[in-house]
């Protein structure tokens, strides 16, 4: 029972403080916070504000019903990660001194995710790290460094996959701090599918997605994608993030996609709408950690347009291909990649959740 360092009497409700920021936390909780209220368990939810604007944080709270943050940061505006990492910092202190929960849960492997762990165990209250262990080769790479730092600073480590896990264990984390449940991202895909009667199919049309620094502030990387997927010809449904539009309008690339006959230039949707058109499309090009694993829980072929791997296993599987931002590998993959194997069921059972909660119970405490 993890108690004494809030000073609380034993029969107190355990409380968890979860933290959430963008649109793949919000994801998470939806799966998270169902299995909390089946626990019995008090949970308090902050928005840290990091994605601000209605398309990217509020149409998900809407559309999946998550409960209302107790807490939310409204002074966060995308910058630099230092400026933007320690007004979060700042915030969530001020939340913990008021809250003193049990213990905070964090998601993944954003800014939000290293200021709340920081801000935290700075105050002696242990983090629970959902997504932990997760490795790339790019050391430098920002969600990597973000993953690496949370995952130093918390008691408890949940990796999603057989390699985050081992991850942890080769890098000497105490065994009895990890917990492998499965990905909570496949719970929260699962339970929308259900919930909203959704069933997968292979339509004639390509989900695309792209947002990731290295291609949007890259100008020729950027050129290269946009030129692919119109030269392809494919239909291609193109979810547009806010940056990747400014990006696309700075380089003159905007007018060529909405002339492009074959390209349906979109805006960000909500997840119910998003998870609709996944199950719709025929293959997802994305640069996107979480829309891939999306895309494989799917039955989807993934035409991975970034450098990154971090499920080695939907590659070695044979649904996941590394493209990059390489024109002619990106349309050769929209026309000929299609995967012949199995698909193994390397994110679990669906039921990531609920173990996290009883994981949580355990070694925190709780009714």
């Amino acid at each position: 029972m993890r108690l004494k360092h809030l000073g609380l009497k034993e029969e107190d409700e355990m409380k968890i403080l979860t933290v959430v920021g963008t649109r793949p936390n919000f994801t998470k909780e939806y799966a998270m916070s169902r299995a909390l209220k089946q626990k019995g368990l008090h949970e308090v939810l902050l928005h840290t504000g990091q994605h601000y604007d209605y398309e990217m944080s509020q149409t998900f709270f809407e559309g999946l019903y998550l409960p209302t943050p107790k807490y939310i940061n409204q002074i966060i505006k995308s910058g630099f990660h230092g400026d933007e990492t320690a007004a979060m910092l700042m915030f969530i202190e001020q939340v913990l001194l008021k809250e003193r929960p049990d213990v905070t849960l964090v998601y993944g492997d954003v800014n939000s995710t290293v200021a709340a762990a920081l801000a935290s165990v700075k105050l002696h209250i242990p983090v629970a790290h959902v997504e932990a262990g997760l490795r790339c080769e790019h050391f430098y790479n920002p969600e990597e460094i973000n993953r690496r730092v949370t995952d130093s600073m918390s008691e408890l480590l949940f990796p999603h996959i057989q390699s985050a896990y081992h991850s942890l264990i080769q890098e000497n984390y105490p065994p009895d701090r990890i917990v492998l449940p499965g990905d909570i991202v496949m719970d929260s895909l699962l339970l929308v599918a259900r919930d909203k009667q959704i069933t997968p199919t292979r339509g004639d049309y390509h989900l695309m997605t792209l947002h990731r620094a290295e291609n949007t502030n890259d100008p020729q990387k950027l050129e290269s994608i946009v030129t692919a997927v119109i030269e392809s010809g494919a239909r291609i449904l193109f979810l547009v993030h806010p940056r990747t539009k400014k990006a696309l309008v700075q380089n003159s690339l905007m007018d060529r996609l909405h002339k492009a006959k074959n390209i349906e230039v979109l805006g960000p949707e909500g997840f119910v709408s998003f998870v609709k058109l996944l199950a719709g499309a025929h293959k997802v090009i994305t640069d996107s950690g979480g829309v891939r694993r999306e895309g494989y829980i799917f039955g989807k072929p993934v035409i991975n347009i970034s450098d990154f791997v971090w499920v080695p296993e939907m590659m070695a599987a044979g649904w996941s291909l590394l493209v990059g931002a390489d024109r002619q590998r990106i349309v050769q993959a929209i026309h000929e990649f299609e995967p012949t194997g199995e698909r193994p069921p390397i994110f679990g059972d669906g039921n990531a959740a609920e173990k996290i909660a009883a994981a949580l119970v355990h070694r925190f405490g709780g009714p």
